[in-house]
């Protein structure tokens, strides 16, 4: 096994196997791809079963990466991948994965990972995972370690309570905003939150929950708020809602429609 190194720019070139001329290009078999920081510590690493090397770009197959920050490994791996040799973005397609340390995923189709800005972004329908909330969407904004999120449309949230197994499920046109470290997450057009003791409806939402749990400790919904819970209605400009004790305040010229046993209707507050 012929064994070639390569140092250019802090970038190590590692091939494993001898390089093959084919048209212009060069075919490699087991491709290696690492970046070493000035303190001689590991910044990421690019592996792959077969990578062509053109003028511009690298295309590889099988690509896994692996992407180190102080405090957490990301892997990254896709079916194919294209790296830019100027600026060292890569482009990954088909069965895009990102794992973290802590077993957050996010699956997608196509993924475009500038490395320099530490962030990734795509257009196709995303799904991440961490702890027991899940997020899927059309489209995303993300740092790579998924830490801040702009999901841009078609957002659902599912959020099972640990405790009661209930899940609570929030829709919306897009964007949600979601700072994991904040435990923060905004919800924006034709927002829909559906729990079993009733629905919610607003023009607007934000979500506070605990980063131990995920346990929801309010949501503030503001525009067109319109509570259904039974046959009950609610009406109101902006609704507060607490989870652990399940209070609901009502601001803004609230009105509450509701039924006797009768059927009979009666305007509210």
């Amino acid at each position: 096994m012929f064994f070639k190194k390569i140092t250019l720019n802090h970038f190590i070139f590692l091939f494993l196997v001898c390089t093959i001329p084919v048209f212009g290009q060069q075919k490699i078999t087991d491709f290696y791809l690492s970046n070493i920081k000035e303190d001689g510590s590991r910044d990421w690493e690019v592996e792959g079963t077969e990578a062509y090397i053109y003028d511009k770009h690298v295309d590889i197959d099988d690509m896994k990466s692996n992407y180190y920050t102080e405090n957490d490994t990301i892997v990254i791996t896709s079916d194919t991948a294209r790296l830019d040799k100027e600026n060292m973005d890569v482009f990954l397609e088909d069965n895009v994965n990102i794992v973290n340390e802590d077993g957050s995923t996010l699956q997608t189709e196509s993924l475009d990972w500038y490395r320099s800005k530490n962030r990734i972004e795509t257009t196709d329908l995303v799904t991440t995972k961490r702890d027991n909330m899940q997020i899927t969407g059309t489209g995303l904004v993300a740092d790579t370690e998924v830490k801040s999120a702009d999901f841009t449309k078609d957002v659902e949230v599912l959020m099972p309570d640990k405790e009661t197994g209930e899940v609570t499920t929030i829709t919306c046109v897009g964007p949600l905003e979601i700072e994991y470290a904040l435990g923060t997450a905004i919800f924006n057009d034709e927002v829909v939150v559906n729990h079993p003791r009733g629905n919610l409806f607003s023009d607007k939402a934000t979500l506070f929950y605990k980063n131990e749990d995920k346990a929801i400790e309010k949501i503030v919904c503001e525009g067109n708020v319109k509570i259904i819970r039974d046959e009950n209605v609610t009406f109101a400009q902006k609704a507060t809602y607490y989870g652990a004790s399940e209070k609901l305040i009502l601001e803004g010229r609230p009105r509450i429609i509701y039924f006797t046993d009768k059927d009979s209707d009666s305007g509210g507050l």
